[in-house]
């Protein structure tokens, strides 16, 4: 084989490698659940449950739920959800409830103080 195969083949694996590494990368930095759908990404929405792969919240689905709305219409107003993924995060709610009922308040509380300083 000559050398310029050589360094060739070697940079096709480096290349290889560094792929790999950047998406181990991205996988460690999920922190995973006991929902198969749910993670908790540092530096996306806060650190706060999101679906897998999207930047939709569990707290958007909940909130989205108390409005009224179904599960299939949540699916079909956020095309990237399948109905398992929302099904998982609203189970995830119910054995969290407290914690994400307290983002929901502060969420709320939030947009309040937003509302006032824009009348303002």
């Amino acid at each position: 084989m000559s050398t310029s195969a050589t360094l060739e083949m070697i940079q096709t694996e480096l290349h290889d490698i560094r792929d790999i590494l950047h998406r181990l990368t991205l996988t460690s930095r999920q922190m995973v659940t006991e929902h198969p759908y749910i993670v908790r990404v540092p530096g996306v929405c806060g650190g706060r449950p999101i679906v897998a792969g999207t930047r939709i919240s569990v707290r958007t689905i909940v909130e989205r739920t108390r409005l009224g709305d179904p599960p299939d219409q949540i699916v079909v107003d956020y095309p990237p959800l399948t109905l398992a993924q929302v099904y998982d995060a609203l189970s995830y709610y119910h054995e969290h409830q407290a914690k994400i009922d307290a983002e929901i308040a502060a969420n709320e509380e939030a947009l309040r103080w937003a509302m006032t300083r824009s009348a303002d």
